[in-house]
């Protein structure tokens, strides 16, 4: 079954379809789950991943710090991916989000 889902209702003797979209799912990895009251993966909305991400940080607020700097902008670490492509080599920011794609979140991870 797809993401789509269908509802029929009678109003006045007539059928009355009425489609209600599925929203992109969003994942991040175990280290981020805290900041989503423990979920590794949550449904955002939005049609691209700007609008995404802010509908993310409205919903879970205590994320915003640890995806964006001072003045707004994504950290440097933070890898941003539209099911298995890097935004960075599509749009960026304005990169188009469907409702069946799955929006990815992966800090970098270093040391030595």
């Amino acid at each position: 079954m797809t993401r789509r889902q269908h509802a029929t209702s009678i109003c006045f003797f007539f059928p009355i379809s009425v489609y209600t979209f599925a929203m992109p799912a969003l994942r991040v990895p175990t280290l981020l789950k805290y900041y989503l009251n423990g979920q590794t993966e949550v449904t955002v909305s939005g049609q691209t991943i700007a609008e995404t991400l802010a509908d993310l940080t409205r919903q879970y607020p205590s994320i915003q710090p640890h995806l964006f700097d001072s003045s707004g902008k994504v950290r440097r670490h933070i890898n941003l991916f539209v099911n298995a492509d890097n935004i960075r080599d599509l749009n960026g920011l304005e990169t188009a989000v469907g409702e069946n794609d799955v929006v990815k979140i992966l800090p970098s991870v270093t040391g030595g």
